[in-house]
């Protein structure tokens, strides 16, 4: 039984991105804590098999069709999961994002408005759904999966980093407009987690132990070691925390 303060009962939390890796991770935590769990992918097939193996574990999850990737997907989200499943209280932004790897003067221009668009545009196209809504039912919870990368810089993921800042200042600048309709914003920003989407860098050879090396903890993290974090944010839990990006990465920046 959860904390009465992580205790999500009667309430509504959709998790984009959610199929897989992190997204899934969060899904199971947040239906362990009570909430009524909405899972969403870009296809139709990837959330009918996520569904169907958290009903095998248990978890009852509903699922919603969103493309983060499409504008006018991630813009009619709120409309159709509100239709749906009636308010939503919690609604975690993730996935979605595109990364090229490699020093800034060899990016081109089309690959650095694709990771701008993929990332903090299609995230206010979603989350400015949500926004008005949540404000008309009391208010809500957005959290929003930004990265490590925006804090440190990284000679190999400078296009990268710079678009999950942005993405950070967009979550402060959510938490600014729409704190007095009792709405929060928060990021929780990962390092290296064991996700396909950072695989062909841990997997790379020597590259999960040469990351290892780098991180107080002396590992990379597992998809369920993001979820603490997400559940406090999203959560009564973090009621007072607002505008904030919790970093998630075993002490790699500071070292």
């Amino acid at each position: 039984m959860a904390l009465p303060v992580f205790d999500m009962t009667d309430k509504t939390v959709l998790i984009t991105g959610s199929t897989q890796g992190m997204g899934l991770a969060i899904a199971r935590g947040f239906h362990a804590s009570g909430a009524r769990t909405v899972i969403s992918s870009n296809l139709q097939t990837d959330v009918d098999r996520a569904v169907a193996e958290l009903k095998v574990d248990g978890v009852d999850a509903e699922g919603i069709v969103c493309d983060v990737w499409d504008a006018e997907s991630s813009a009619t989200l709120a409309e159709r999961a509100e239709s749906q499943f009636g308010s939503i209280d919690t609604l975690i932004a993730h996935g979605g994002g595109f990364m090229t790897g490699g020093p800034l003067t060899e990016v081109s221009r089309a690959d650095f408005e694709k990771i701008l668009l993929t990332g903090p545009a299609n995230i206010l196209d979603l989350v400015r759904g949500f926004l008005p809504r949540m404000a008309r039912d009391g208010g809500g919870s957005i959290v929003v999966t930004s990265s490590v990368a925006a804090f440190q810089a990284n000679p190999f993921l400078g296009a990268y980093g710079a678009a999950k800042a942005a993405l950070n200042s967009l979550v402060r600048s959510i938490a600014i407009e729409w704190g007095p309709q009792n709405i929060r914003a928060n990021a929780i920003a990962p390092g290296i987690v064991r996700t396909s989407f950072s695989q062909p860098i841990w997997e790379s050879p020597g590259g999960e132990q040469g990351l290892a090396a780098k991180i107080p903890l002396g590992r990379i993290a597992e998809p369920d070691e993001v979820v603490g974090a997400a559940l406090l944010l999203g959560s009564p839990a973090g009621s007072y925390i607002t505008g904030t990006t919790l970093v998630i990465d075993g002490g790699r920046s500071i070292a």
